[in-house]
């Protein structure tokens, strides 16, 4: 190739090279929002077991709980026990409620009332029965949640005073109703002794978007 025709291509690679960092840049610009959710983190406590007690006084009828025959006795006599004792009225009726004042307490990053969060007790699947009674009579009581009960303690007090570094504190209970029955499935009064075997479940759950 004669030095005529690569000067001529040299002269011609300058000027496209020049039209080239000559145009103008296009750009195009646009702001995109962001959005950043942070979910809610609870905390669950509750107590490993529930151990309630049902006294004499609780019962219907609790108080009668003796009388007289109203004999003198010599030293000879039998004892009436065929005359009307009120007895059914000191085992007293077929239900039975009580109270668990405290049963969870709940800590959350958000704001922990009863519009956020949401506390649930039911009995767990197969522990809504406790079984009890003698071997000769025996019992079953079967367990329900009446309501959720709030706790004695003023909570928005208690928040202030442990300043848990932006997380807050629910706290509730719960009562509890027991109808007992024979082994036929008829209502009765409950005799003395342990009935076992009855599970709640306590879930918290967010509300939110």
């Amino acid at each position: 190739m004669n030095k005529k025709v690569l000067g001529l291509l040299a002269a011609s690679a300058a000027v496209i090279g020049s039209a080239i960092f000559a145009t103008p840049a296009r750009a195009v610009q646009q702001e995109v929002d962001v959005k950043l959710t942070v979910d809610e983190v609870l905390f669950l406590r509750t107590f490993e077991s529930v151990d309630l007690r049902v006294s004499q006084g609780e019962l219907a009828g609790g108080t009668q709980d003796k009388d007289f025959d109203n004999r003198a006795t010599d030293g000879t006599l039998q004892i009436d026990v065929e005359g009307d004792t009120g007895v059914n009225n000191i085992l007293g009726g077929s239900t039975v409620t009580k109270d668990v004042r405290e049963l969870y307490a709940v800590w959350g990053n958000g704001d922990v009332d009863d519009n956020e969060v949401n506390v649930t007790i039911t009995p767990s699947s197969g522990g809504e029965t406790l079984t009890g009674g003698s071997n000769r009579d025996p019992i079953t009581a079967t367990m329900s949640v009446v309501e959720l009960l709030d706790s004695d303690r003023n909570v928005d007090d208690l928040n202030d005073d442990l300043d848990l570094d932006g997380t807050l504190l629910k706290i509730g209970g719960v009562k509890l109703q027991f109808d007992f029955e024979d082994e036929d499935g008829n209502t009765t009064e409950p005799t003395a002794g342990e009935y076992i075997g009855g599970t709640l479940t306590v879930e918290a759950t967010t509300i939110g978007d």
